[in-house]
């Protein structure tokens, strides 16, 4: 019976989450937004109608896999364990083929592995 008492609304739920700090909250939401923006810019650079999807997360993931010639439906194998480990390799291997169709060497994706680098190897595939 507890369970029928509990306030199940969004804004409870949201207010369970806790941030360390509202600094660590402001990075994340500005990581999110700088990496929609470049995956957005990588879109619109190769005429995808529907680049505004880079902006909404799951579908960011469906048209990744689309441009990148995969199967979108890989993303729901990101929800399936094991299957997800063959989804992560699709999805880097749509990210490659992103990168070749943009004009840039695709070895350059190895840089991502590394913390704050990511970001500057993803503006210069979204700007330059």
């Amino acid at each position: 019976m507890t369970l029928l008492n509990l306030d199940w609304s969004f804004a409870y739920l949201f207010a369970q989450i806790s941030f360390s700090s509202n600094l660590e909250l402001f990075f994340w939401l500005a990581a999110y937004i700088f990496s929609s923006y470049c995956f957005y810019m990588m879109l619109k650079k190769l005429n995808y109608e529907n680049a505004w999807f880079a902006w909404v997360p799951l579908l960011d993931i469906w048209i990744i896999f689309k441009a990148g010639d995969q199967s979108p439906w890989w993303v729901i194998g990101f929800f399936i364990p094991f299957v997800n480990i063959v989804a992560a390799i699709c999805f880097f291997i749509a990210y490659i083929n992103i990168v070749r169709k943009l004009g840039k060497n695709p070895w350059l994706i190895l840089l991502m592995i590394i913390p704050f680098v990511n970001f500057a190897v993803m503006f210069y595939f979204a700007l330059m």
